[in-house]
């Protein structure tokens, strides 16, 4: 099996995840990256990544080990292309929640002393989420958990990855889990402006777990995928299967009426840091037989499974 990499962001049930990885695989086959001052960080790691500076080392070294995992604090688009954006996993939660569980951390672990307004205004913390996982599509990660759907994000890591990693609960905060902080409702607004682009990453991320949630309650496959550029003329993205290598066959819809089927097979060379499948060979092109009407709605399916990919309208 190739190894999975995972990307921990604060507070969203990765420290539960990483260590039920680390109960199926073995801490020997285990590896984490949490900065080179951090206790927990691999030895290889340390050698390799923060004294040698050597990526393609420290993988080729990790793949000889047999190791099965990294998890680390660390931006995705540090190990994305030596792993591949289909072997990177991670798992997002409601921004505001999120950062208000770093802050309790920080306090109680950290010996923070400042308000909560003194913490979420850092810049640091603003936008958490959406920095770690800049220039890397949602859409391509191999599994985007929820933080508030663990046990569901789970069953769906094992059946995409054919593992069975089973639910450890590691959670050193509160003791009830299942209710939601409360903040005033200056804080609440100051805190939302300030992480709007988190907030929209999050709703994209739950609207594409859903998405793959429901196709697999149905024992569907799910096709990784994004609309690049659409006008009244072209359409064109990128697609692929999950849990195949053949090349995915699209259908594109204008205003519900069937104009066209495809299939993601051209080059897309500006995404080949994130180590695509298929070499690459994921993209799609249509040109359309008469420039579209403003307002148009265009879909693309996959006919086999009904998934939607993109809907949009012509601006």
């Amino acid at each position: 099996m190739l190894p999975i990499f995972f990307v921990h962001i604060p507070k969203t049930a990765g420290t539960s995840f990483r260590k039920a990885a680390e109960q199926l695989f073995g801490s020997e086959r285990v590896l984490y990256d949490y900065s080179p001052s951090a206790a927990e960080t691999s030895s290889l790691v340390r050698k390799y990544i923060y004294e040698e500076k050597d990526l393609l080392g420290f993988y080729r070294t990790l793949c000889n080990n047999h190791v099965s995992f990294l998890s680390g604090h660390v931006n995705a688009n540090k190990f994305v292309y030596l792993f591949s954006v289909s072997q990177t996993v991670t798992f997002v939660r409601d921004p505001v929640q999120r950062l208000v569980s770093e802050y309790q951390h920080f306090v109680r672990h950290h010996g923070y002393e400042g308000d909560l307004p003194s913490f979420y205004r850092k810049p640091h913390f603003v936008n958490r989420q959406a920095k770690i996982l800049q220039n890397v599509p949602l859409e391509a990660i191999g599994l985007i958990g929820l933080n508030e759907a663990y046990e569901d994000s789970l069953a769906m890591f094992n059946q995409r990855y054919g593992l069975n990693v089973q639910s450890v609960d590691m959670n050193m905060g509160r003791a009830d889990k299942t209710t939601s902080y409360e903040l005033p409702k200056e804080q609440l607004e100051e805190l939302t402006a300030l992480n709007e682009q988190d907030i929209r990453l999050y709703r994209r991320a739950v609207h594409l777990f859903e998405q793959r949630k429901a196709l697999f309650d149905d024992g569907k496959g799910y096709v990784h995928g994004a609309v690049q550029q659409m006008s009244e003329k072209s359409i064109s993205g990128w697609a692929w299967h999950a849990e195949s290598d053949v090349p995915v066959a699209l259908d594109i819809l204008v205003d519900g009426k069937h104009v066209a089927t495809v299939e993601s097979k051209d080059l897309r060379p500006a995404f080949l840091r994130l180590g695509l499948p298929r070499s690459g060979y994921v993209g799609f092109h249509h040109n359309f037989e008469a420039p579209l009407e403003k307002g148009s709605v265009v879909e693309v399916m996959v006919p086999e499974t009904d998934q939607l990919l993109s809907k949009r309208r012509v601006q």
